[in-house]
């Protein structure tokens, strides 16, 4: 009972959020499709957008649930089990809606979805539309795992670990590692780097997007795993 409950409250919360951003998408495809000459609109790739707007769901997902539902009892797995059981059907809904809203758009603008931009794929056939589909929903439960997982690591850290985290990987990111990448990595490396992240996600290579869907499932496992080792002894902070 108290994972039922504890599920359908997270749930409430996240699903307040997508209504919103939802409101948003279909507020901005309309001004933009009116705003400019007919033939010369654009927009792509909602996908992205989704990804990013869960991504910060998950970062915005345990604080203030996990003391709410720990202040009624609920032990910390329970929790764990509910936050999933809550952003699972989440992303298959969203991943459903974006791929109704893309078909809308295609009528009323020059829209490609990120799934046909990356793999030049149409979508129109049964099999295209369910592979791209599972894309859709395994890149979104990674990306709210993703960011469910930050903010625990962040919840667990002290002053000075936050700091040094904060800094630290934009630093690394925007300087470091393109200086290693410079002035150490030879033209065939970065090609090699390159061509190997490209065949691992699908881009090239004869998988194709059911590899990028392997790449996220394997993520998400990972990610929740990590999660699980830092919210199982996680304590309650006030501030």
């Amino acid at each position: 009972m108290r994972l039922k409950t504890a599920s359908k409250y997270i749930f409430s919360e996240i699903k307040n959020s997508v209504l919103i951003f939802y409101l948003i998408i279909v507020l901005l495809t309309i001004f933009f499709s009116s705003a400019t000459s007919e033939g010369n609109s654009s927009f792509n790739g909602i996908e992205m957008m989704s990804a990013i707007f869960l991504f910060v769901v998950g970062l915005n997902s345990f604080r203030k649930n996990y003391l709410f539902l720990m202040s009624n009892g609920v032990p910390r797995r329970t929790q764990f089990k509910s936050f999933f059981l809550a952003a699972i059907p989440v992303t298959v809904g969203m991943a459903v809606i974006d791929l109704a809203l893309g078909a809308i758009f295609n009528r009323i603008t020059n829209y490609n979805t990120l799934y046909g931009l990356l793999y030049q794929d149409k979508t129109q056939s049964t099999g295209n539309i369910i592979i791209s589909l599972l894309w859709s929903i395994t890149l979104y439960l990674c990306a709210i795992t993703l960011g469910y997982f930050i903010t625990l690591a962040y919840y667990r850290m002290n002053k000075i670990q936050k700091i040094c985290v904060s800094i630290g990987v934009p630093v690394f990111f925007t300087m470091v590692l393109p200086y290693i990448i410079y002035n150490f990595c030879s033209t065939t490396t970065v090609n090699w780097v390159y061509n190997g992240i490209s065949t691992m996600f699908g881009v090239t290579g004869s998988y194709g997007s059911i590899s990028a869907v392997a790449v996220f499932l394997v993520c998400t496992i990972l990610l929740s795993v990590l999660s699980y080792l830092l919210i199982r002894k996680a304590p309650v902070k006030e501030n």
